[in-house]
């Protein structure tokens, strides 16, 4: 998919969702070769449904595809501080590495989303999940566990739409939704609490102390915000 399709919503947009094995632990392995398409399903569901809200028929246009797993971890993702040039090695040696694994009917429209899944018994804290607009790549990080899984498809959707052009908006430091860009409906009154998650947000405000992050797509919507950036609005 050419970045142009994207932008205007004009060509089938196919995002392969590819499984990584991403450590030794025998549950892991069972874990992702028991996943099955309709694990995300969800995810056209929640895009087809939230473009409707802004007048787009995507029915025929949103495809995911859930491929065979690979066991082959790509390289680690850059930690904060890191400098710029760390940055430009981190994309390329990763744009290798996505190419070196790519599908074997591999074409350039396909937006690869890598879910690397590890065992909870691994003990290691996940790092950042990214995705990349130049490349059209995503690393999405997850726990091995059935009950993650709806989770999962919210972080998947929120690098999935920083591919499309979408920005954060949370405090990274805090994980705080920012007002306004971060809120469903900043201008309601009172401002809390929001009835739902800003899906580029993760987290709806409760009250001016405390926020919720979302923990399945439902509890998400796509803002205004949001849409203007990815195309659905002019």
């Amino acid at each position: 998919m050419q970045l142009s399709i994207a932008e205007d919503w004009s060509g089938v947009v196919t995002i392969k969702v590819i499984p990584v094995i991403a450590d030794d632990h025998l549950n892991t392995a069972k874990f992702v070769r028991s996943l099955r398409p309709k694990d995300f399903d969800e995810v056209s569901r929640y895009l087809v449904q939230s473009a409707k809200g802004y007048g787009l028929e995507l029915s025929n246009v949103i495809q995911v595809d859930l491929e065979a797993p690979i066991n082959s971890a790509p390289p680690s993702i850059p930690q904060a501080g890191n400098s710029r040039l760390d940055l430009i090695i981190w994309s390329l040696r990763l744009r290798w590495w996505a190419w070196n694994n790519q599908l074997s009917d591999h074409q350039d429209y396909h937006i690869r989303l890598f879910m690397l899944y590890q065992s909870p018994a691994s003990g290691v804290s996940l790092s950042h999940s990214t995705g990349l607009r130049n490349g059209l790549i995503g690393l999405i990080n997850a726990r091995a566990l059935r009950p993650n899984k709806r989770f999962h498809n919210v972080v998947l959707v929120h690098e999935l739409l920083h591919i499309f052009g979408a920005t954060d908006k949370y405090d990274i430091a805090t994980g705080r939704p920012i007002y306004p860009q971060g809120y469903v409906l900043p201008n309601a009154k009172p401002y809390w609490p929001q009835p739902h998650a800003e899906i580029m947000g993760r987290a709806r405000q409760i009250s001016a102390d405390s926020f919720e992050v979302a923990e399945r797509l439902s509890q998400t919507r796509l803002s205004e915000l949001t849409a203007s950036e990815i195309g659905w609005l002019k």
